[in-house]
Formats: structure tokens, sequence, C-alpha cells
């Protein structure tokens, strides 16, 4: 079939062709229902025409798709939202590997609130076989950046770390994430005492209750007086210089999360006097061959570890597509225990 055909055409004749098992009546038209962010609100159902994948791409057909903060926040580029999802693969690009085609997949790319979604090759994983979607399209983003950040910073066993704003959705896979890469002692913080119960499910081995305590003498005291080998950072701000203190002499201190802020004002002594090392990154939506990289570095521990149970999606509240506004307060009320899910059927 030409590629001047419709998209919605073209995905019929494709999924023909291979017999995927995903059913024809779901392609039946060139549109799909999408949510996209104005400058009037952060999401507004409204429907788009069905993409095409590029070679290097590859087709979706969204199952779920997990919210995170960056979806709070209009942007008025009229572009779909979200970036979170899980699906099958119901087409793929020449170029990318055909073993895809038919595959259970999360990942993440730029329009994941849809019923398709286009994805570089590189950005999505194929699922665990007994992993449900709406646990999968929490997974991608967490995964990828705490185990990328967590083998930064050299965490293996009889490593001591320390996870702030641990009760967050990052934080309570980097919690289990660190317990996967053999840490001997996580200690996690939150500024809630009501959410004491939720850390400890995860794995936590200590909390340190900020709204309450003291974030570096409540590190040392679950530490044995030395502090943490790893903080795993989420707040930034203000707060990095807590962060900063609670780390043990020779230490390292990954910035992960901005949730207090992107500046810091810290003190330089700090680092030079107990040999901190101070490191920032950032994934997100990143080039494919990052992505693509951290991706790849699941398979050894941690897929297995969310296979046997070991990581487990921590879901708050699962809404219907059509209540994507109600989860979206659910979100922004700071109230959620966990992630909060799209279930597309």
């Amino acid at each position: 079939m030409s590629h001047d055909a419709p998209a919605g055409a073209r995905l019929q004749a494709a999924l023909h062709h291979h017999a995927i098992p995903v059913p024809m009546e779901e392609y039946v038209s060139s549109t799909m229902r999408a949510y996209v962010s104005t400058d009037a609100a952060p999401l507004i159902l409204t429907n788009r025409p069905v993409p095409a994948p590029g070679p290097d791409e590859v087709l979706v057909r969204t199952r779920a798709a997990s919210l995170n903060n960056a979806d709070l926040t209009a942007s008025g580029d009229g572009n779909i939202a979200g970036f979170e999802f899980a699906g099958e693969v119901v087409e793929v690009g020449s170029d990318a590997p055909a073993h895809l085609r038919g595959a259970r997949v999360m990942g993440i790319a730029a329009g994941a609130f849809a019923e398709v979604v286009v994805a570089h090759h590189r950005h999505v994983v194929v699922m665990p076989e007994a992993l449900p979607f709406d646990e999968a399209a929490t997974l991608p983003t967490a995964l990828a950046t705490e185990h990328g950040a967590l083998t930064l910073g050299s965490v293996g066993p009889a490593t001591s770390v320390l996870v702030t704003a641990a009760s967050s959705g990052l934080g309570l896979i980097g919690v289990q994430v660190a317990k996967a890469l053999g840490a001997a002692t996580v200690v996690a913080t939150t500024r809630s005492p009501g959410k004491r119960p939720l850390l400890e499910r995860v794995g936590a081995d200590a909390i340190v209750v900020t709204s309450r305590e003291d974030l570096a003498a409540g590190t040392r005291d679950a530490t044995g007086g030395d502090g943490a080998d790893v903080v795993l950072d989420h707040v930034g701000g203000d707060h990095l210089a807590d962060a900063l203190e609670a780390a043990c002499d020779g230490g390292e201190v990954i910035s992960v999360g901005r949730l207090g802020g992107a500046r810091a004002s810290i003190d330089l002594f700090v680092l030079a006097r107990r040999h901190v090392r101070l490191r920032s990154v950032s994934y997100g939506v990143t080039p494919p061959s990052v992505l693509g990289d951290l991706f790849d570095a699941l398979a050894p521990v941690v897929l297995p570890a969310v296979t046997d149970g070991r990581i487990r999606a921590i879901i708050d509240r699962s809404y219907d597509f059509d209540e994507a506004h109600a989860a979206l307060e659910r979100l922004a009320s700071g109230q959620a225990e966990g992630k909060v899910v799209l279930h597309l059927g």
C-alpha cells in the first residue's frame, strides 16, 4: 500500500498482513482519542489522526498510561500529553526489530495519553510476561531513572543508601531497586508520618520523617554513625544541603529530582571537608541511545526482580481513560500513595 494512503488504512493493512492478534474493529477509523495540552488546560480530550511509525519506530496500541508531575502543567503547545505507557506493538518500522511486532511493551514517548502512540524502538522494553498493563505503565521512567542513578553511585552489597522523598513515584521504586542491587541498608525519607507503613512495605530498613527529625542525624543513626554511602536525592532546592550532610565521608550524592526546586545553595566546604561527590542526572525523554542503554541495563537484575515480585509497581488508583481529569486531580492533591494510572482496556 502506498505511503500516501491514510495512516489508519496503512495500519489496518499491516495488521491484516502480519496477522497481529489485535482486534481489527479497534482500528476501523483513521482517528484516535487523545488528550492534548493547551494554554487553557493540561488535558483536553480530542480526536487526532492515527500516527504512522517512522523507520526506527514502533506503533503501540496503548493499554495503560501513567501520570507524572510534569503532566500537571498546561504546556500550551497543543501536542498530545503524557509520556509513559504500556501496550501492544501493532506496527513496526522498516528499521525497527521485527521481533517487537505483537510484543507487550512498556515505554517512554511523547504523546502517551492516546489510544495509539509512536515510540522509537529503543524507547520500549518488552514487559515481563505476567505483568499487568496498568502496573507496567508506571515503571519505565522510575526503573530507568532509579537504576541508572544507583548504578552511577556504585550501589551494591554492603552499601548504605538514602532515598529522599521516598514516598514519591520515583522514590518508591528507588527503595526497591536499591534492595534488589544488594544494598545492606536503605534509609527512606518522607514528610508525612502516615507514609511510614507504605515505605515499610516496599522494604525500607529505616525511615526518617523529615518534618519531625533532622535528616543527617536520622541517617547517621540508621547507618551506625557513618551516614549513607549513596544518597539518591529527589528533592533538590534548599534540601540538597541536608542531603550532602547525610552522606558519609567519601560518599556520593546523586541529584535525580527537583521537587523542592532546581536551584540550591550549598556549602562547598562540606564537599571538600568530607570528600563528598555530587552528581546530577536528568533522563526523561532522552535520545534513543541514552534511554536505550538505560533500558538494556535493566535486563540482568531489575527485570528479573520485577518478574519475581522483589520490585513491585505501587499504584494509588487506576482511572478509565475518560476520567483523566479526576486522575489529574488525584495526582495534584499530593495524597496519592503510589502512581496514578489511566486504563484504556
